[in-house]
C-alpha cells in the first residue's frame, strides 16, 4: 500500500453510518496532529450527520441511504458512486479509508488510491463483496474466523488483523459523565445492563 509509514498524507476518510464517526475520530485527530490533511465525506443516514457536528468533524456530504428496497439501494449505490467519483478525483488522496463503506473502497480502486477498510461484521454478504474485493487492505478482529473472510477474496498480505473490538479503540479515552445517571434516575448500586439489538 504505502511501503513506509509516509507523514503529510493526503487522507479521505468516508462515514455512511453513526458508528463511523466514533471509529475515526480518533484516528483523524492523530492523522491530523502528526501532520497529514484529512478530508471527510459522509452519508447523510441515521445520526451520522449530528455525530460529526458533535464532533466538530467538517464533511461534505454525498449522497443518503437507499431505503429498504433492493431497487432503493442499487439507486442510491449508483448515485453515490458517480457522486463520490466526481468528487474525489481532482483531490489527488494518497490514501482512503472506511469502516465498511464499500462506495468508497469501490471509487478508491477506480480512482487508483490504495484503500484500507475495516469492519467487524462478516454476515453482510453483498456490500462485502462489493468493498472488500475492492479495498487494497482489510482489517478486522482477530475473533472472525479466516474462512469467513475469504469467501470476500480477503487473505494475507491483504488481511491485517487486531485485537479486541472496535468500541475498545474508540472509547479508550472516553470519561463517563456520573451526572447523567442521576439525570437518568438510574441507581448506582444496582446493576446495569445496556443492550442494542442486532
Amino acid at each position: 500500500m504505502l511501503g513506509v509509514w509516509s507523514y503529510g498524507l493526503k487522507v479521505w476518510v468516508d462515514m455512511t453510518a453513526s458508528a463511523h464517526v466514533l471509529v475515526f475520530r480518533p484516528l483523524i485527530q492523530l492523522l491530523r496532529e502528526r501532520g497529514d490533511e484529512v478530508e471527510i465525506t459522509a452519508r447523510e443516514y441515521a445520526q451520522t450527520l449530528q455525530l460529526l457536528e458533535l464532533h466538530r468533524l467538517e464533511a461534505t456530504v454525498v449522497g443518503r441511504h437507499g431505503g429498504r428496497s433492493r431497487v432503493g439501494k442499487a439507486r442510491s449505490l449508483a448515485s453515490r458512486l458517480r457522486a463520490l467519483r466526481i468528487w474525489a478525483r481532482p483531490r489527488d488522496f494518497d490514501l482512503a479509508l472506511a469502516h465498511g463503506s464499500h462506495e468508497l473502497t469501490m471509487t478508491a480502486r477506480r480512482l487508483g488510491i490504495p484503500s484500507a477498510t475495516t469492519h467487524d461484521y462478516e454476515f453482510a454478504l453483498l456490500q462485502h463483496h462489493l468493498g472488500m474485493r475492492a479495498a487494497t487492505k482489510v482489517i478486522v478482529p482477530d475473533s472472525i474466523p479466516d474462512e469467513r473472510l475469504a469467501r470476500f477474496g480477503v487473505r494475507p498480505p491483504k488481511l491485517l488483523r487486531y485485537p479486541g473490538l472496535k468500541e475498545e479503540y474508540y472509547l479508550s479515552d472516553f470519561e463517563p459523565d456520573p451526572a447523567v445517571l442521576q439525570h437518568l434516575g438510574v441507581d448506582r448500586d444496582r446493576v446495569l445492563v445496556v443492550l442494542r439489538p442486532p
